[in-house]
């Protein structure tokens, strides 16, 4: 009977070890002297991993830990499935963090004995998992905080996007319970990781991890602000003297333009020039557009046409791009500034406030191009306004516009009839039908 069961135990060996060694091999295997008792020991653990029976897998899997502690990563591949697997089943806490321990031995043992070029990531499974399952334990922040951090040495800005959020967690528990880290260590972390998640949205092709990201640094910033008083004076204070040194510093502008745009001291000069370092680094649309609505409130159309001109550049959003010409337009007059909102409809027509936007030029142009010899083709540029006010849906415009038409008396006098056809002329050049407004 021991013989069929040994030759049963071999025969699933063959089968086992054929998917387990092509699973994931980092040069050659490197089998103990006693290969056999390996072969049964490999058989045993993995048919119980198979079978979620990890308390069954643990004990052979050690046997291959003490004697073949080299063989291949798939060894601690699978010692993770394992580990994890006891810690979530564990109802004893005590026992639970043996299983804790136990798995971050496994992570230093991968590092040590088959890396396989994937320290990187081990260190970041480490890391993230020593936060899964120790951050409720203070004694532990500490450690915790330097696994990310060697986590981030080794992976930089390609970090795995879910260990940033708690990479600030981290960082918030270890400045908030342990008071381990200055408002300078607070900010060279924060730095770190909003360079990381940044980047990633940058670079990444999916829609859904994008908002996902941007939800995190969002969450990011609000865990910041939590941790340090970052008003405008303390971005004057600590934050400007440092970009004044090196105004090209594009990390530092980047710093001072979000944590002032936070504090709601956007109309400070400090808060333009950095965004126009930004700007002229990287496009960003957002960015572009707030500088020209500042610059335009500062009267300074020179510049506010230079960034909406450029916002307008940068986006391929029908909807934005017409918000752009409609601010290109509101610097200009006359025709110019037509000529804009015209643009405006011609990339999305529902943008009903371009026509508004016409409404109100032909409305002003009355005194400037007015001849005062023929009062109705005079007063035709109201009944041009009064039609672009109702494209736009502007009720109290039309309502004013109507009360400028020409009167009865009026077009009788100057030889006109309601319904006939009069060109608007000066620069409007618009056709309308005469209308009275009594």
């Amino acid at each position: 009977m021991k013989q069929r069961t040994t030759k049963r135990i071999l025969l699933l060996a063959v089968v086992v070890l054929q998917g387990y060694y092509a699973q994931a091999q980092c040069g050659d295997w490197k089998f103990p002297e006693d290969k056999s008792t390996f072969d049964e020991q490999n058989v045993l653990y993995n048919d119980a991993l198979r079978n979620k029976d990890f308390k069954a897998a643990k004990v052979p899997h050690q046997w291959i830990l003490n004697n073949a502690p080299d063989v291949n990563q798939a060894l601690y591949i699978n010692g993770e499935k394992i580990y994890k697997g006891l810690i979530d089943q564990e109802k004893d806490e005590a026992q639970k963090k043996v299983y804790i321990d136990s798995l971050m031995i496994m992570y230093d043992m991968r590092l040590q004995y088959t890396p396989c070029g994937k320290e990187a990531d081990i260190a970041a499974r480490k890391a993230y998992n020593a936060y899964r399952y120790n951050v409720r334990d203070r004694t532990k922040l500490e450690n915790i905080l330097s696994l990310f951090n060697e986590a981030h040495n080794l992976n930089g800005k390609d970090l795995p996007y879910y260990m940033l959020l708690p990479y600030m967690s981290v960082v918030q528990y270890n400045a908030k319970y342990l008071k381990n880290l200055s408002e300078d260590q607070i900010l060279e972390n924060y730095d770190k990781i909003m360079e990381a998640v940044d980047y990633q949205i940058a670079n990444e092709k999916s829609s859904d991890r994008v908002e996902k990201l941007k939800g995190y640094k969002s969450s990011i910033d609000g865990i910041l602000v939590g941790l340090v008083n970052i008003d405008c004076d303390f971005v004057r204070e600590k934050l400007a003297p440092k970009f004044k040194e090196d105004p090209s510093d594009l990390k530092m502008a980047k710093k001072i333009f979000g944590f002032m745009l936070n504090g709601k001291c956007t109309d400070d000069p400090l808060w333009l020039e950095t965004g126009e370092v930004i700007l002229a680094n990287e496009p960003d649309f957002g960015i572009a557009k707030a500088l020209g609505v500042k610059f335009k409130a500062a009267n300074d159309n020179e510049k506010a046409q230079k960034y909406f001109t450029q916002a307008l550049e940068i986006t391929d959003d029908p909807s934005a791009k017409a918000d752009m010409y409609i601010q290109l337009g509101n610097l200009k007059s006359g025709s110019s500034a037509r000529d804009y909102y015209r643009k405006a409809l011609g990339v999305d027509p529902s943008k009903k406030e371009a026509y508004s936007a016409i409404g109100y030029l032909y409305y002003g142009s009355f005194e400037g191009c007015a001849g005062k010899e023929d009062w109705v083709k005079d007063r035709a540029v109201f009944i041009a306004a009064y039609e672009m006010f109702r494209k736009g849906g502007n009720t109290s415009m039309m309502s004013k516009a109507k009360e400028a038409f020409p009167s009865k008396e009026e077009v009788f006098t100057y030889n006109y009839e309601v319904g006939n056809s009069i060109s608007v002329g000066c620069w409007i050049g618009e056709t309308v039908t005469i209308q009275t407004r009594d």
